[in-house]
């Protein structure tokens, strides 16, 4: 079923790239009440204002989605505000550059709290409201990483792991319940996502794309997409409705085929892979 006009929802890392596409989309489509949040109060505030200057509402909420107390707090605001919530984008994430013996238990820690454990607390607090709705969603911004790993990324993958398996679980738990969950993996999609993360700009897809050359053409135009076509195809997907995984771009499909069909040549692929370590 389609989301209804003036839908309600949450996302999470709504400052920059996938998150706040969705919510500007979101906006457009269905005139939608958003709470927003992120670290950065002055591009939330800018968010929310296109967002009205669009014909929605929203509110912001500028917090570590990892802090105390914070996911609960976004279902909160979503409830106060616009009385009931029609759904939850897990968007928030980070990537920690380094291989695993320069990595510590702490770095892990951050990772898995802000990739994973955000997202399964806000969906933890947000599912009884979600259940009273006649149509609701989750969607998940997992990755390609979810599927395959790699050198030098091995905890970035871990979490992306662990929330497509939680995804792929609730879509199967909460079927019953009318709720579709949309686990979206993207491969390399051009956001602040790796400036942000303090990534070279030899990886930085965003970057390379914009070189004269024909990595640059080939990055460009074939290994990776916008984050305006990202969005694009998450609402695609929305609209179809039911629960499904989203693969994104040509190389992640290919990736996430390989490792299903062929995992030695992926596991091959993946080590001849000599990431730039910090």
């Amino acid at each position: 079923m389609n989301l209804p006009q003036g839908m309600t929802a949450i996302i999470t890392g709504a400052s920059t790239g996938i998150g706040r596409g969705l919510a500007l989309s979101l906006t457009k489509i269905y005139k939608a009440k958003l709470v927003l949040t992120a670290r950065s109060r002055e591009d939330l505030e800018t968010l929310a204002q296109e967002v009205k200057r669009l014909g929605g509402e929203a509110v912001v909420l500028a917090a570590d989605i990892a802090g105390e107390g914070v996911t609960e707090s976004l279902v909160n605001l979503a409830v106060k505000n616009f009385g009931k919530l029609n759904m939850v984008v897990n968007n928030a994430g980070m990537g920690i550059s380094g291989s695993f013996a320069k990595l510590s238990e702490e770095d892990w820690r951050r990772i898995f709290e802000v990739n994973f454990f955000s997202a399964l607390t806000l969906t933890q607090h947000a599912l009884p409201h979600l259940r009273a709705e006649e149509v609701a969603k989750l969607v998940n911004i997992s990755s390609v990483a979810g599927k395959v790993s790699i050198p030098g990324s091995a905890n970035y993958c871990s979490t992306k792991f662990a929330l497509t398996a939680l995804s792929e679980g609730l879509a199967a738990e909460l079927a019953p319940d009318n709720i579709d969950v949309l686990t979206v993996c993207p491969g390399w999609v051009r956001t602040e996502f790796f400036q942000k993360n303090d990534l070279p700009d030899t990886r930085n897809p965003t970057e390379i794309a914009r070189r004269n050359d024909l990595k640059g053409f080939l990055m460009k135009n074939v290994l990776s997409i916008s984050t305006e076509e990202c969005v694009k195809e998450i609402i695609e997907a929305l609209e179809k409705g039911g629960s499904r995984e989203l693969i994104l771009t040509l190389p992640g499909k290919v990736a996430e085929r390989l490792q299903g069909t062929a995992p030695g040549v992926m596991r091959f692929l993946a080590r001849q892979i000599r990431p730039e370590y910090k």
